[in-house]
């Protein structure tokens, strides 16, 4: 699937460290573009870090062929792990992953190790 991704706005954030883009895909007669294929995109158009690169949330109206979107580029890790909720964090990492930490989680055992930053 290959996607037209228009940037709206780009908005930088000093005292956070990061870069804030609001952004719009079109993807005619199909469906919504996956999470990890926008973040690869995203990190991609802005030169950044693909692991630093969080898709913070994708709204598709019905009906529409077009999805609005926020994504946030931090300049370190430890900004991201500390600005970005838990479930953000977990929602921006490959399905096996993903599965692995819940689980890892629910038995309360060690998963930090398992994010990729």
């Amino acid at each position: 699937m290959s996607l037209n991704i228009e940037i709206k706005e780009e908005k930088k954030n000093p005292l956070i460290d990061r870069i804030e883009v609001t952004f719009i895909i079109d993807h005619f007669q199909q469906g919504t573009p996956n999470r990890l294929e926008v973040k690869k995109k995203i990190a991609a158009m802005q030169g950044s870090d693909e692991k630093l690169t969080i898709i913070k949330s994708l709204n598709t109206h019905f009906g529409r062929s077009s999805t609005q979107g926020v994504a946030y580029i931090y300049d370190n890790s430890k900004e991201l792990q500390f600005y970005e909720p838990f479930h953000i964090q977990v929602r921006n990492l490959r399905k096996d992953k993903r599965t692995e930490i819940i689980q890892l989680k629910k038995r309360k055992e060690s998963y930090k190790h398992l994010f990729e930053y």
